[in-house]
């Protein structure tokens, strides 16, 4: 490619976790461009959801925390190189191992001028509980009957047994801090005086089903942040026609492309494209809760009658990679070694139809999978294994939701056959994919796998300090979620934009794709 640059980053991601100074934190990420040039006052940006509202933790999906992170802050901060950074967080002290001081920064106020306090942060997390909203996965082992506020600037947060990932997991988008006060005090619009955060953009308006406009915060506490003044983000579903849109040069950023195009964009004048590893990978979801899927021998039959490495590259070629392990390489706690035994098989459809036979299921099974509107790449992988799976005796009939409706089907329980979706482990650490799949956490209900082994190994495995050891028990917990077949891992996830030439400062972030717009300027 012309100018296809690549970021690699490496397996044992370095965490920093000494508290940071005040609101001139040094972040390299942050730098400007010269100032002696001529800036424009508005990024423009494209992504791929409307996001609908802008409540905190509403929804779980990447591109929704791509918007909601411009308004809210959480405690931590994970940087676009890996590196872990306080953020409302000036500094922490463990009083044991399930008891946690946070010390917040003191000087920072919300958007509307009101200060940030303990309470904020208390009520901000307990009400992701209380509502059950999807980053319940990252708290909850929080005992928020035992969590206080100790002062104005100290919250106290205590857990039900030792959390070995606490601070990493604080550090996920959808844990970002709202005013309590423009909630409780307004109308509660959540698109409305309601959207009141500590980040760097307030709303400006919100015109559904076309862009989001955002202004900066005048009350932001990190000094010449944000580098550009103003944030469009504009919403197109499809990805072949944000391509369009980049090769156009219809936008200053454009993120998620159509793989296929990478080459295309990035031949355009004034264009690149940027693309790096990220910790998701997408999964072949079952319902081990619905018949026929509730036989573990059905489900094991997917395992010879589907092509992994075949399907990645058919339907990505190069671009990420086909499974390696179930979870992404970079991420700790992956099993590359276990999960190439337990493959190596490879396609075989004859055995997947004698397996299924032996079952009961003779004449074959006919089952629906579920796949988002506008993701070409998973729509092409759901075709490749419709035909993959047809000499096992198996119909894989297609549908095509929109995100959110494909959500409420997946949360009536037992609606569903299978999904193709993606899990992200944001904090680097197994534990962060593994909690997703806890009671009471929002993806557990894609595979509705709620065995007891399975959830007491995830349980203690996140009670252990020791890094060496903690790694052997999230590989023993991942090996035995993979031998249950209820998701299967397709492909290991790069992330892609488009970036016009003239913007500085810009860095796709692998940890939840939670971009910080915040340090681009456009000259």
């Amino acid at each position: 490619m012309k100018k296809l640059w690549s970021v690699i980053l490496c397996g044992a991601m370095v965490l920093s976790l000494a508290a940071c100074g005040g609101g001139t934190s040094s972040n390299t990420a942050a730098s400007g461009g010269s100032e002696a040039s001529t800036a424009s006052d508005t990024l423009r940006v494209v992504i791929s959801q409307d996001p609908g509202t802008l409540e905190p933790g509403k929804i779980n999906t990447q591109t929704y925390f791509q918007v909601v992170r411009q308004i809210y802050e959480p405690l931590f901060t994970f940087m676009p190189d890996g590196t872990l950074e306080n953020w409302l967080c000036e500094s922490y002290e463990y009083e044991d191992d399930t008891h946690l001081l946070i010390h917040l920064r003191e000087g920072v106020t919300f958007s509307d001028g009101t200060p940030l306090t303990a309470e904020d942060v208390l009520w901000s997390l307990k009400r992701i509980v209380d509502q059950s909203l999807p980053p319940i996965a990252y708290i909850i082992d929080i005992d928020f009957e035992q969590s206080e506020v100790v002062d104005e600037n100290t919250v106290r947060l205590v857990t039900v047994r030792p959390a070995a990932t606490l601070l990493k997991r604080l550090a996920f988008p959808g844990l970002g801090i709202a005013s309590k006060a423009a909630y409780e005090n307004g109308t509660q619009n959540w698109l409305g005086d309601a959207v009141v955060g500590t980040g760097p953009y307030k709303l400006k308006d919100y015109m559904a089903g076309d862009r989001l406009e955002l202004t900066a915060n005048e009350n932001y506490w990190r000094e010449g942040e944000p580098a550009t003044p103003n944030l469009q983000l504009r919403f197109i579903k499809d990805d072949t026609s944000r391509s369009t849109e980049a090769k156009a040069k219809g936008a200053d950023i454009v993120i998620t492309l159509n793989h296929r195009e990478l080459e295309a964009v990035d031949a355009v004048d004034g264009m690149h494209v940027v693309t790096v590893p990220s910790t998701n990978s997408v999964y072949l979801m079952l319902n081990s809760k619905k018949a026929p899927l509730d036989d573990p021998a059905v489900r094991e039959a997917f395992t010879y009658g589907i092509n992994l490495q075949q399907t990645a590259e058919l339907v990505y070629g190069d671009f990420g990679s086909a499974p390696s392990g179930m979870i992404a390489p970079i991420v700790f706690g992956n099993n590359p070694d276990s999960f190439a035994e337990y493959w190596a098989h490879g396609y075989d459809p004859e055995t997947a139809k004698q397996m299924l036979a032996d079952a009961g299921y003779p004449d074959g099974i006919e089952l629906e999978i579920l796949v988002e509107t506008g993701d070409t790449a998973r729509n092409e992988m759901a075709q490749a294994f419709q035909a993959q799976l047809a000499p096992a005796g198996i119909t894989l009939n297609i549908t095509q939701l929109d995100p959110v409706v494909l959500y409420d089907r997946v949360n009536a329980q037992n609606q569903h056959d299978l999904v193709l979706s993606g899990l992200t482990c944001s904090d680097y650490e197994a534990d962060n994919f593994l909690n997703q799949l806890l009671p009471g956490s929002n993806n557990i209900k894609m595979t509705n796998f709620d065995d007891p082994t399975f959830i007491e190994m995830i349980e203690q495995g996140a009670t252990v300090m020791d890094e060496a050891e903690r790694e052997k028990a999230w590989q023993a917990t991942l090996d035995y979620l993979m031998e249950a077949n209820v998701m299967i891992p397709v492909w290991h996830k790069d992330l892609n934009a488009a970036v016009a030439d003239n913007v500085e400062g810009f860095e796709l972030s692998p940890a939840f794709e939670e971009h910080y717009y915040q340090f681009a300027k456009v000259n």
